[in-house]
């Protein structure tokens, strides 16, 4: 990526005043350019992106070893024993004292994936718009025939053009466009986008998509935000040359958190599938059962089990797919039908990270597995999560907890 070089530099250098102009050398770029490009793919600037990589080393060295705190400020940047004090307060609300005997761990992941579209984020506006209808009862194209009708009815048309899905009515699907007029009937709105850009080709423009919603997202320091999506259509000539796509975000609060602990025997009941909606068929099944043979657990059930492997099928070539096994948490022995399985996770040391549900356990897969390394830790087995829902079953409710069991006797080296 771009930007290896670059970050390279920044880690090796993570406790001396790291100089703008060295690490736009670095990455070969502009000052202008490191600033724009930095932010695009971290979703910070430099010194945000440091300060958080300082006190994340911090952390650990708090955490893992016996130095002094004076030299854990020397050592990773700070100005003083006092500012790295109050840097450990206001990320954890703990002193460094009470952080090291607490079961909480904080890490912010070294930046290391390359978006496939450039992702910038900004204030915008969009304007006062009036807003118009286009119903159409075939779905393919849908976007491509409410423009052509638009510029159809207003043919030199020359102002700005925004677009998202509609409500549908009947079977007729609808696309809503907004345009600049004299007489808007709808506001000005203005909001934190994180935005892209793509050529106006159907698969391109659900590529993008896709991309933000499913691996800039996740990966980001931002998530969705209450507020409407758009997509502007950059026109021209009565042509649309490229489209500009605007996700509503806010930033995410504080880190990721992690931390050590000592787990029981954990015992799952649960159903392996593999092949396309692995995961939903054996939810599914596991369901099925429970409603069948025991309604109580299956009405009570609120820790969810899901962990993904990869099958190997040899023939002319060979052929992977990923196996989902997903079921609940059980507090009591059960037995299981054919079809199904106790799964057990044994006691033993974990590693446990924490954070919201993202809807990929993957992402946070990755980030404890980046931890692990940091701190010197090997995987005794493969990761796992458990998704726990508090109250009702809508997404902020629910926390998503990946656990790793530690191999024994491995050192820890920072």
């Amino acid at each position: 990526m771009p930007l290896t070089p670059l970050l390279a530099e920044l880690e090796q250098n993570i406790a001396n005043d790291i100089s703008v102009d060295r690490l736009a050398e670095a990455g070969l770029l502009s000052r202008s350019q490191l600033y724009r490009e930095f932010y695009d793919t971290t979703g910070h600037s430099v010194k945000e992106y440091v300060r958080k990589r300082r006190l994340s080393t911090a952390l650990a060295l708090i955490k893992h070893t016996d130095t002094p705190l004076l030299d854990i400020a020397h050592q990773c940047g700070f100005g003083s024993q006092q500012a790295l004090c109050r840097s450990v307060k206001a990320a954890t609300g703990l002193t460094p004292t009470r952080y090291k005997a607490s079961g909480d761990e904080y890490y912010f992941p070294i930046c290391e994936s390359q978006p496939d579209f450039t992702v910038t984020i900004s204030t915008e506006t969009i304007p006062a718009t009036q807003r118009l209808l286009y119903y159409d009862s075939r779905l393919k194209g849908l976007e491509d025939r409410a423009l052509a009708w638009l510029l159809a009815a207003r043919p030199g048309y020359r102002g700005r053009i925004f677009g998202r899905n509609g409500q549908q009515r009947g079977s007729k699907l609808c696309y809503e466009l907004y345009i600049e007029s004299d007489h808007p009937d709808q506001p000005a709105f203005t909001g934190t986008f994180a935005k892209t850009s793509c050529s106006n080709i159907e698969l391109e423009i659900n590529a993008a998509w896709d991309y933000l919603y499913d691996d800039w997202l996740k990966t980001s320091m931002f998530s969705m935000a209450d507020a409407p999506y758009f997509e502007e259509y950059i026109h021209g000539s009565g042509q649309v040359k490229r489209l500009q796509l605007y996700l509503p975000v806010q930033k995410r609060p504080g880190f990721h958190k992690i931390q050590l602990c000592q787990c029981g025997d954990m015992h799952f009941l649960a159903a392996r599938r593999s092949g396309k909606d692995a995961e939903t068929i054996a939810s599914k099944a596991v369901m099925d059962f429970l409603t069948a043979e025991h309604p109580r657990l299956a009405q009570s059930a609120r820790q969810f089990y899901v962990s993904t492997a990869q099958e190997e099928k040899p023939g002319l070539r060979l052929v992977q797919k990923n196996i989902y096994a997903c079921g609940i948490a059980l507090q009591a022995a059960i037995d299981a039908p054919p079809g199904l399985e106790i799964i057990t996770h044994p006691a033993g040391e974990y590693a446990l990270l924490e954070g919201d549900c993202c809807g990929d356990a993957g992402v946070y897969a990755s980030v404890l597995a980046a931890w692990m390394g940091d701190m010197g830790l090997a995987p005794a087995a493969a990761p796992f999560a458990v998704y726990e829902a508090s109250g009702g079953f809508d997404e902020r409710d629910i926390r998503a907890k990946i656990y790793v069991r530690i191999a024994k006797g491995v050192q820890r080296d920072l």
